[in-house]
């Protein structure tokens, strides 16, 4: 009875000890090991963290809307005023030009209403400018919205007078 009570402590003794943590191997070809340790769990509620992420990828280099267009196509600056008379050139340098790509503008009114809409297909370029022609919009309040693919990469908000 006694060894019977001894053998039961002592299995239970056996049974109830902590696991210590391996760290996990494994080998993959031509006998490259790797090992992986989880690290204990940490309190970072009263730590201040200054590390930011990114919510978007980065689509575009440099950008500009105005109504001059230097010689190799790019605009400088937002110009926000236009007249009536002026061309309005929308300029995108993008970070990436994929095969397949197309890029586009499009102008809407006040109301929501589509105004303009241009598309161009890249095949490989990075820059690209578009330019609305004079006399397209009326006098108002306009958003011009330019895209990568089918994401948005540039916004504007225009006054036509």
């Amino acid at each position: 009875m006694k060894q019977r009570a001894v053998l039961a402590v002592l299995l239970f003794s056996l049974a109830c000890q902590r696991e210590t943590q391996q760290p996990t191997t494994t080998t993959q070809r031509r006998g490259v090991k790797t090992t992986t340790i989880a690290a204990p769990p940490v309190d970072l509620a009263h730590k201040k963290i200054k590390e930011e992420i990114p919510l978007a990828p980065v689509l575009i280099d440099d950008k500009g809307i105005g109504s001059k267009v230097a010689a190799d196509g790019s605009v400088s600056g937002e110009q926000k005023t236009f007249k009536t008379t002026d061309p309005i050139s929308v300029m995108m340098n993008f970070h990436e030009s994929p095969h397949g790509l197309q890029s586009s503008i499009v102008v809407t009114d006040a109301k929501g209403a589509k105004v303009y809409r241009d598309q161009r297909a890249m095949n490989g370029t990075k820059m690209v400018t578009f330019t609305i022609p004079p006399k397209k919009l009326k006098p108002g309040h306009y958003r011009v919205d330019g895209y990568w693919g089918g994401n948005v990469a540039v916004e504007y908000e225009i006054e036509v007078k």
